[in-house]
């Protein structure tokens, strides 16, 4: 258990003292205050901004999970593992990590609304700790399910590492179109159904009287659901291919 422990905090302050999270939370952050600071009208509609905020952090997820793969170094990641006497283990833990990388994201997309609600009480129509909480809960299923996917173009597991954002890029696009696709072409219900279909969370969300915690948790459960099977996915792979 300590080495566990040990690790995490490395983890940690690696993630600290490393520069490559600096953009994409600087631009998760200019993104929200974009999308309520720029509302014309007043008071504006929280949950109409929802989705929006919802999809601005799912990418930035991707984001996040794609560069993660360079926060370790190869050599540091191989002493780490003989530490941990485990690859699958460490592995593991890293999953419980981004997991909490997830959960600040998610704390950053949640703040802003409520920073602004508190300084301009008349600002949202409606705004409390449910709303509140109920979002946090969707953004946190929603970033979960982003970082593992992004996480998944590991180095080792792509022949062009060329192609590494590029594919990162696509399979987030694909993630974001997948409900227009579906709702056009039903035969691409069976092609897309590999990534989350935040796209489709919309049509729960744009309706208040359908924004309960039932129905978030739903959506939190299937999104956390989908960051594991991507996580699985990695972890199986990489133990499986040493080098």
């Amino acid at each position: 258990m300590k080495k566990i422990v040990s690790v995490i905090y490395f983890y940690f302050t690696t993630f600290i003292r490393s520069s490559k999270y600096v953009m994409p939370l600087s631009f998760l952050v200019f993104l929200q205050l974009l999308l309520y600071l720029a509302a014309g009208s007043r008071p504006a509609e929280f949950l109409a901004n929802i989705f929006l905020a919802e999809i601005f952090t799912f990418s930035i997820a991707i984001w996040l999970g794609f560069s993660s793969n360079k926060w370790i170094d190869e050599a540091t990641e191989q002493l780490l593992i003989l530490r941990i006497k485990s690859d699958k283990a460490y592995y593991s833990i890293y999953v419980a990590f981004l997991f909490f990388i997830s959960a600040i994201i998610s704390l950053i997309t949640i703040l802003i609304p409520t920073i602004i609600s508190l300084i301009d009480a008349g600002f949202f129509e409606h705004f409390g700790i449910i709303y509140f909480s109920q979002s946090f809960l969707l953004f946190l299923g929603s970033s979960f399910a982003g970082i593992s996917l992004g996480a998944l173009f590991h180095p080792r597991l792509m022949d062009s590492k060329s192609e590494l954002p590029l594919s990162a890029a696509v399979v987030g696009l694909f993630s974001i179109t997948r409900y227009p696709a579906v709702d056009h072409y039903e035969l691409m219900r069976y092609v897309l159904w590999f990534f989350p279909n935040v796209s489709a969370h919309h049509s729960v969300i744009s309706n208040s009287s359908y924004f309960t915690f039932p129905v978030v948790g739903g959506l939190f459960l299937i999104n956390m659901l989908y960051g594991l099977v991507y996580s699985v996915v990695k972890v199986t792979l990489l133990s499986r291919k040493k080098s």
